[in-house]
């Protein structure tokens, strides 16, 4: 019996064991990814050989289940910070539990504070999708696009036929996306509600990575261009109504140098005044804040009485394009043009017009460049009808109009002597396609 008994358990141990080993061919990968300093890091792209396979949710935390019997390169990928590769063998392990610290990146601004008509093409046009924003990359189209709202969103990849190679949905954890932010480097970034993300391509393929908002704000989105061996870049705040621009050596990354300040003096008039609007006690409140934070108190002033939130206020517009190896200051405060030479030395100005429109609201505040044809156009608008005015930037003058064949265009982008936009008819149940028509300019 007791032979009997040894038997039984035996068998039974194998068979469990058997039924056992069959249930767990599969380990649990546990990962948590923080700084040097321990603070976590959300949206760091995970991959297990060359797989994009997730991103790590608001708590730094990312989980996956794999196979026991493969062996895998695990790397992390995340615009600030330094990727991290590691081999993973789960062998006989049930769970892998890594924390696992990343370096962060250092950044050079670390330091500082044609067709014979003019019938539009269809590039991208899909039932199933709208497109709400896009960007170039190559001979290729990165698009934003959804079904009605922005909420549930993805990226793809397409070419100018419209043949689509990649898509991926956007991390809920990104929150609601907003709008493509092209930067100097040439990189395409989405701007979402609740975080950046950057689009690294490569062939047909793309990977979505994270971008800390700090070097957004530091160094990406104050950079205008680069030329001449220089950055240009500037401290613009849109709640005050001057700024300046900078440019900094890229040989000594330490030596920034004012360039031009712009201000807006009829409007820094009325800002300045809303601090003798306020009540005593208003005042008296301005002025303590104003020594807390080593500030104006004018500046204070302003902000309480809500000014730069009223119709009253505008935030400046006074771009800085490169032109070959001309730099061009668009100051549409005293009505000219700045040029500056290859030292940064002031060329010569000339008078610009074209943003007193007789209708002056059909002005709207964007200047598009055509890098590949060195031209520069003005956007305007008259109810639905769109027209672009070509601005000849050595003269300031006016040189002739396009006018748009889809009279609501969006979105709108210059390459190549093409606009592309994205449209939708009026009253159609069309989602919105991408199209382009070539820019044709007539006597206005």
């Amino acid at each position: 019996m007791n032979s009997s008994f040894k038997y039984a358990t035996l068998l039974f141990l194998l068979v469990f064991g058997g039924y056992m080993s069959s249930q767990n061919k599969t380990c649990v990968v546990k990962l948590k990814l923080t700084n040097e300093a321990g603070k976590v890091i959300e949206l760091v792209a995970i991959k297990l050989n060359q797989f994009n396979v997730g991103f790590t949710n608001k708590y730094g935390e990312f989980q996956t289940t794999v196979p026991k019997d493969k062996s895998y390169a695990l790397s992390t990928h995340h615009l600030s910070f330094e990727s991290y590769i590691t081999k993973l063998k789960p062998g006989i392990n049930d769970t892998i539990s890594l924390l696992i610290k990343l370096h962060e990146k250092t950044t050079i601004l670390a330091d500082v504070d044609v067709f014979a008509t003019n019938k539009p093409e269809t590039l991208v046009g899909k039932p199933n999708y709208g497109i709400y924003d896009f960007d170039f990359y190559e001979d290729k189209l990165v698009l934003l696009t959804s079904k009605n709202e922005l909420k549930r969103s993805e990226i793809r990849l397409t070419d100018y036929s419209g043949k689509e190679f990649m898509s991926l949905p956007i991390p809920p954890e990104a929150g609601e996306a907003q709008k493509f932010f092209h930067d100097y480097l040439g990189n395409t970034n989405l701007l979402c509600k609740d975080t950046i993300l950057r689009i690294e391509i490569s062939d047909n393929f793309f990977l979505i990575t994270g971008i800390t908002k700090k070097e957004y704000e530091r160094s990406l989105k104050p950079v205008n261009d680069t030329a001449n061996g220089n950055y240009y870049y500037n401290d613009q705040n849109p709640d005050y109504p001057a700024f300046n621009y900078y440019y900094l050596s890229k040989s000594n990354p330490k030596q920034h140098k004012l360039l031009y300040n712009v201000i807006n003096r009829s409007l820094m008039d009325l800002y300045n005044f809303e601090y003798y609007y306020l009540p005593p006690r208003g005042q008296l409140e301005a002025r303590r804040l104003a020594d807390a934070f080593k500030v104006d108190k004018k500046v204070i002033a302003a902000l309480m009485s809500g000014f730069t939130r009223s119709k009253f206020y505008e935030p400046l517009y006074a771009p800085l394009f490169v032109l070959k190896d001309t730099v061009c200051l668009f100051n549409h405060y005293n009505d000219r043009i700045f040029h500056f030479d290859k030292e940064n030395v002031l060329i010569d100005s000339v008078t610009i017009n074209y943003h007193h429109p007789k209708n002056w609201h059909t002005w709207k505040k964007q200047l598009f460049v055509d890098d590949t044809e060195n031209k520069v156009y003005a956007l305007f608008k008259n109810g639905a009808n769109v027209s672009l005015k070509l601005i000849d930037h050595h003269t300031g003058q006016i040189k002739g109009v396009h006018k748009f064949a889809n009279i609501t265009a969006d979105k709108i982008k210059i390459k190549d002597g093409y606009a592309y936009y994205t449209y939708r008819p009026f009253e159609s149940t069309q989602e919105k396609f991408l199209y382009r028509e070539v820019i044709r300019i007539s006597k206005e």
